[in-house]
């Protein structure tokens, strides 16, 4: 009798272990999902104002215009110091969807540009 108790108990602390082990990796991944989206929920739209976006827009528009233009000259005329400005870049490159903006409103400003040097002078 003795040792089919310490078989069915065997048996049991096998199962318990087992099932503490899945508890603890289910556990676990639940958090790093948790974790993952919390990291995607970063990249909305709504995480970076847009106030913001167009001060780095601004600060990037005028070093195009003037090449001679440090960060720190065109980023204080926003507002904003160096690491303001690079910790908001950090943000903005993280989030595709306003990175995109960005390009686009660079690449129309570097356009407008290039379109008004190259219009011939009367």
């Amino acid at each position: 009798m003795f040792p089919l108790l310490a078989v069915i108990s065997g048996v049991l602390l096998a199962a318990l272990v087992a099932t503490s082990a899945h508890a603890i990796a289910v556990s676990t991944a639940a958090r790093a999902t948790t974790i993952a989206q919390d990291d995607e929920g970063t990249s909305d739209e709504e995480a970076i104002p847009t106030d913001q976006v167009d001060k780095y827009i601004a600060v990037y528009s005028a070093m195009q215009k003037n090449h001679g233009l440090s960060v720190e000259q065109a980023a204080s005329k926003q507002g904003l110091t160096v690491d303001q400005f690079r910790t908001l870049e950090d943000k903005i490159e993280r989030n595709p969807v306003i990175h995109e903006r960005v390009l686009d409103a660079l690449k129309a400003s570097a356009t407008g540009k290039k379109a008004a040097s190259s219009a011939p002078s009367d």
